[in-house]
């Protein structure tokens, strides 16, 4: 990368911290010199939005791990405003493709090989472009019709100068302006994901654990890798497709029950949670398809995640006792998934299941997740001290949120509990 490349961005990044100090702290140093309450909640909301605008900008700007940073907060719910997780939350797949030739040379040198001497062709328009790669389709030599995922040249780096930036920036806003939020620990889970990222041989991996584990589920299926034409930076894959799993006109055309299609999603991602420990975290639309047989399509393993020993159990623990309304069974499930809070006091746990709940549809928990209650969720933990939100239950409760998206889109509700019993 050359140096003018690396400061360029950094000066982005600098300008943008600025940016966003001004629009907080200048005016609440005013308010206090005026002798002024400092503004709090709703207060805040139209900063919210100026500020999640211009981390906006600075993202499709630079692109790479910025990206990637922005798509870790869209996640957050827990710690960050509605504002930013709504704009924020459309980077998914918002990028350009790379030229061809940069891609042609990343194959090449990954394969050790001219890209001929293992594809009879490979298209040159990209089937989706993201932060971190994009995707080509391509015919192997021996007819096999696979998917090509090509990582971006020189993106390790820009990885490593984007997040010695963003610590810095972290850093000089902790040091003069501490603040409950800790942003140097969710840098660093964000850059852990990241690396997961940026590994196909682990994406493969992980594809292929969870296709085994749906080998004998004649509605779920998930491409066979090639490991032979597999490497760190390039990940060869079986060619598979359908419709959108958001595309309801579609679904009915084909003759499928959006219904029934919402309840195999969830019972796919119920078996990977409670059964295996292991799941895809990131079900957008993007990564999901429906064949006309009704089949599901999983895609994009990237982000895939190992839960605890022990992380189902509490789950479906604290489920249970949100649907017998049992309080002191709620909060030890609370602290079995790893919560706490400032003072210990479990009345801020009983009052997180208690929001959460007053927001789905019966005023109880029935098994249904909505986004209604996991936004509620989220928006309980951002207003009470909660020192410790286990990363796990985040990706978690952000998969299921996004399930209840899709449920939402096809005109139906997700199940929890039916979905254990393969309902």
């Amino acid at each position: 990368m050359k140096l003018t490349t690396k400061l360029r961005r950094s000066v982005r990044v600098a300008r943008t911290a600025a940016a966003l100090w001004t629009l907080y702290k200048l005016p609440a140093v005013l308010r206090r010199w005026r002798g002024l309450p400092a503004r709090t909640g709703h207060d805040l909301d139209a900063t919210h939005e100026r500020a999640a605008r211009v981390v906006l900008a600075c993202a499709l700007d630079l692109r790479g791990v910025i990206i990637k940073t922005c798509q870790a907060v869209a996640t957050r719910s827990d710690q960050f405003p509605p504002a930013f997780v709504d704009h924020l939350k459309q980077l998914h797949d918002a990028v350009p493709p790379k030229p061809f030739a940069l891609v042609r040379e990343v194959v090449e040198r990954e394969l050790g090989k001219p890209l001929d001497a293992v594809f009879a062709s490979f298209d040159e328009r990209p089937i989706a472009s993201a932060s971190l790669a994009q995707v080509h389709g391509a015919r192997l030599r021996d007819g096999r019709d696979v998917a090509v995922k090509v990582q971006y040249p020189d993106i390790e780096e820009i990885v490593a100068v984007d997040t010695r930036n963003l610590r810095r920036a972290c850093r000089v806003y902790e040091r003069f302006d501490p603040q409950p939020l800790e942003l140097l620990p969710l840098l660093d889970e964000m850059v852990k994901h990241v690396g997961y990222e940026l590994d196909f041989l682990r994406e493969g991996e992980s594809c292929e654990r969870v296709r085994r584990l749906f080998a004998n589920d004649p509605k779920v299926q998930v491409p066979e890798i090639h490991p032979e034409w597999s490497t760190r930076r390039v990940l060869v894959m079986e060619r598979v497709g359908g419709m959108k799993v958001t595309d309801k006109d579609a679904i009915v055309a084909a003759g499928l029950d959006p219904a029934d299609v919402v309840q195999d999603l969830m019972r796919v991602w119920v078996r990977m949670i409670m059964a295996e420990g292991f799941f895809q975290a990131d079900p957008h639309p993007g990564n999901l398809f429906v064949t006309k047989e009704g089949k599901l399509v999983l895609l994009d393993f990237g982000l895939s995640k190992q839960l605890p020993e022990g992380f189902g159990l509490g789950l479906f623990e604290l489920m249970f006792s949100m649907m017998t309304q049992n309080e002191s069974a709620m909060i030890r499930a609370f602290r079995e998934l790893g919560f706490a809070t400032k003072t210990d006091d479990d009345s801020t746990l009983l009052l997180i299941a208690r929001r959460m709940m007053d927001r789905s549809d019966t005023g109880r928990f029935e098994g249904e997740f909505t986004e209604e209650m996991t936004d509620e969720l989220f928006e309980a933990i951002r207003d009470n001290p909660i020192v410790k939100v286990p990363a796990d239950f985040v990706l978690v409760g952000r998969a299921l949120g996004l399930l209840s998206g899709i449920a939402h889109t096809l005109g139906s509700r997700a199940n929890v509990l039916q979905a254990m019993t393969g309902g």
